[in-house]
């Protein structure tokens, strides 16, 4: 066997490299070149006083072995399946706390497509980047690497450019436009579904997309809506990861709507497709949504045991969005049993992440659940503080479900103090936020 052919260099000129690998093979000049061209011809290409024509490089490239792109580019045979290869290793590394080795080997990548013109597997590294600024919890810089990714979309597949579409909508949902979020799903599904014969991963990843945000819009017939469409698409879907995330998303649908049997069986199938791909941070989130459906079950000792566990290996994962969510939950579970010191103390604990995030969402469920703590302990100037606080924070980013049940609150503690004027005025807001929604039963 010849021994491998040196690596090209990164500005390595072309006629230079078709110099490099007709050696590696053996070949003289005229054996490459005859017998459409002769030697002094191939002479002048190799030295790079003739730039070759397409045609030039076709016929080389076929007696080189090799395709004209994989020639023009210094491009190895196979190299656009190694490298997609090498980003679903490194993806669940990331997965499973690897977020530095995830980091260097996606980039590693993204500069090795570029070199190749592999603008597809580039858009694709370019989205786990972002995926690995999300998992630190860091929204803007996981949005821009989303924008980023979605500069080359139009080279990616359906099915990854509607999930750089569907973690671009999460970005601004995170960051209070719920309807810049709704709005940008549903272009891009009317247009995958108008583009002809429609890649069913893709329209499954857009429907979950929807789900969440159109929740806590309070628009619980359209979220349905989507939920629907996609167990209909499901049954043609490939991925299991984004099978995986269906079943986790809808289960959110199914609880808020009362069907809490139905979300059981979807996170159990949720958990079981991440744990069977090894993507160990997307099944302890898996157990954390189920943590949540628990505590709205009133079964608070399962709750607290599975919303431990997922905070835990949430932070195996090195997922700080996971753990915060986790440790929101666990907050909430520890004040509805009594413990009031431990739910302060996990609830503080995360401020700090708060503070440097645009997470309106999680900050106002924050300051709901420490405006709780205080009415619990007696405390009712400080819970209507904390408790407005959260109301306005909410209502500013139409999260008009939860604001149905921060009114609630509020209004019972302002009527508490003895101020009924004020609890009416709260109780109306939080009517008027149900007017504008189909939501449940306030938690």
């Amino acid at each position: 066997m010849p021994p491998s052919p040196p690596a090209p260099t990164e500005a390595e000129p072309l006629g230079a490299r078709i110099r490099r690998l007709r050696k590696a093979r053996g070949l003289t000049q005229r054996e490459l070149a005859e017998p459409r061209y002769d030697r002094g011809f191939l002479a002048k290409v190799e030295s790079g006083d003739r730039a070759p024509s397409d045609e030039v490089l076709d016929h080389l490239a076929r007696r080189l072995g090799l395709t004209a792109d994989e020639l023009r580019f210094g491009r190895p045979p196979g190299a656009a399946e190694e490298l997609t290869e090498a980003l679903e290793t490194a993806y669940r590394k990331l997965q499973q706390g690897g977020l530095e080795t995830a980091e260097r080997e996606f980039a590693q990548v993204e500069r090795r497509a570029a070199a190749y013109r592999l603008p597809d597997v580039q858009c694709h590294a370019r989205f786990y980047l972002g995926e690995v600024q999300w998992q630190r919890y860091d929204i803007p810089s996981a949005a821009k690497g989303f924008a980023h990714a979605l500069e080359l979309s139009e080279a990616a597949s359906p099915r990854l450019s509607a999930m750089i579409v569907n973690r671009v909508a999460a970005c601004r949902a995170l960051s209070g436009d719920l309807g810049a979020s709704v709005a940008l799903v549903e272009t891009a599904l009317a247009g995958l579904r108008a583009a002809g014969p429609v890649d069913p991963d893709a329209e499954l990843a857009l429907l979950t997309a929807l789900i969440h945000p159109l929740i806590e819009m309070g628009a619980l017939r359209r979220a349905r809506r989507a939920a629907e469409e996609g167990r209909r698409t499901l049954a043609s879907a490939h991925r299991k990861d984004i099978s995986a995330r269906y079943h986790r998303q809808a289960a959110q649908l199914w609880q808020a709507i009362g069907l809490a049997d139905r979300a059981e069986k979807d996170l159990s199938r949720a958990l079981r497709l991440f744990t069977s791909i090894g993507y160990d941070r997307d099944a302890a989130r898996s157990r954390w949504a189920r943590g949540f459906l628990w505590r709205r079950l009133g079964k608070l000792d399962d709750a607290h045991a599975e919303l431990r566990l997922a905070r835990d290996l949430l932070a195996e994962a090195g997922s700080q969005e996971g753990v915060l969510g986790a440790t929101i939950e666990l907050a909430d579970v520890r004040r509805r049993q009594g413990a009031l010191d431990e739910a302060e103390e996990l609830a503080e604990g995360i401020r700090p992440l708060l503070d440097r995030s645009p997470d309106i969402e999680a900050r106002a469920e924050v300051l709901r659940l420490l405006g709780l703590v205080a009415r619990a302990r007696g405390d009712l100037p400080a819970a209507t503080a904390l408790l407005e606080e959260a109301a306005a924070a909410q209502e500013s980013a139409e999260l008009r479900g939860a604001l149905v049940a921060t009114s609630l609150h509020l209004g019972d503690t302002l009527r508490e103090r003895g101020l009924p004027g004020e609890a009416m005025e709260a109780y109306r807001r939080g009517v008027r936020a149900a007017a504008l929604s189909d939501s449940g039963p306030p938690d």
